[in-house]
């Protein structure tokens, strides 16, 4: 048995891709090396780690927040995600690190800041977010989730739903989710903020998560009685294999890229970040170690677009969808015949990972 990481993000219509506020990214550790360094697989004996962000476009540079924010999530043990004290330990450590990292940011500017950025910058950047983490056990997987404001996890099994977190309505979608910030972290609300989920999954299973325009339309099509999921996990998948296909031959086109490494376990990727922002350790750590056996997905350009917007664009054209970031991740768990080094393909649920 093996898991399958995919996904893609793509900006609202006019916005250049460096004005994308929203961000994910992946993490794998442990296993054995699977099919060569574009794999996306993670054998059963791999822990996987994944994240939305999606930053709140009127605060102060939410993009590299986001981009932070979702790798740092994937940095945590997959434990934390089920203990909302800890996380928030953790998002504690993150905001207040910040403050160094917008000094940094001041700093390379070279120029004075105008007139409005000092009141903005005061303020702090803003955004919610949605994480997951995969352990394996006998005969499947556990996985622990956790979310501040309104991205959402959707377990599916085929076009049946499974589970919806932490929202399971579209009309539960409003214009004041709650959020993590760069300055105070929660604010007086706290741990209280944190929603957290678990389940299991067996082969065959897929686990979305989508920032909230996405989240929103998915959900209303499930109630509706048009469920879309099937459609939602072929199109992370097709935008995995357009990052593969652009890393694998010649110059990739616009938007393509992927990232690699040659550690124990080994993954391709996309949709994290673009361009310049890829591994420059923008806020206020650096991107995840991958020298402990695991790999972290942020590519070094934007990679798989194409799927989402083919997917996207008409449903913006017919108003169906609202006209903003989209994030998509597909976690799908295959009966492949894999397997890893540990017998019974089982892991410690207490081991910490």
């Amino acid at each position: 048995m093996s898991v399958a990481v995919a996904g893609c993000r793509m900006q609202k219509e006019g916005d250049a891709m460096a004005e994308c506020a929203d961000a994910w990214y992946h993490l794998v550790q442990g296993g054995g090396t699977v099919q060569g360094l574009r794999a996306t697989r993670a054998t059963d004996d791999s822990t996987v780690r994944c994240a939305v962000a999606d930053g709140a476009s009127l605060s102060a540079l939410p993009e590299p927040w986001a981009r932070t924010l979702a790798r740092e999530l994937c940095a945590v043990p997959v434990r934390a995600l089920s203990d909302a004290d800890t996380l928030h330990a953790a998002l504690r450590t993150l905001s207040d690190g910040w403050p160094a990292a917008l000094r940094s940011y001041v700093t390379g500017l070279g120029r004075p800041l105008d007139w409005l950025e000092p009141h903005a910058l005061q303020h702090g950047p803003a955004a919610t977010f949605v994480a997951a983490g995969v352990l394996p056990v006998p005969g499947g997987w556990r996985w622990s989730a956790a979310a501040v404001g309104d991205c959402c996890l959707f377990q599916t099994r085929g076009d049946t739903l499974v589970t919806a977190f932490p929202l399971s309505l579209p009309e539960s979608f409003g214009h004041h989710p709650d959020l993590v910030r760069g300055l105070d972290c929660l604010g007086a609300a706290g741990p209280s903020a944190i929603r957290t989920a678990s389940g299991t999954a067996a082969p065959g299973d897929v686990l979305l998560l989508a920032s909230d325009a996405l989240a929103k339309w998915a959900l209303a099509q499930e109630t509706g009685g048009r469920p879309a999921w099937r459609q939602l996990a072929a199109v992370a998948v097709a935008a995995g294999e357009q990052a593969r296909g652009g890393a694998a031959g010649g110059e990739p086109g616009p938007g393509a890229g992927t990232c690699s490494c040659s550690c124990s376990c080994s993954c391709s990727c996309s949709g994290s970040c673009s361009g310049s922002d890829c591994g420059t350790g923008s806020g206020p750590r650096s991107q995840p170690s991958t020298c402990d056996g695991g790999t972290g997905a942020e590519p070094r350009a934007e990679a798989g677009g194409d799927a989402l917007r083919a997917f996207i664009g008409p449903l913006r054209d017919t108003g169906a969808i609202e006209d903003d970031d989209v994030s998509l991740v597909a976690v799908r768990f295959l009966d492949d015949g894999r397997t890893g080094t540990r017998a019974g393909g089982g892991a410690d649920l207490r081991d910490g990972r």
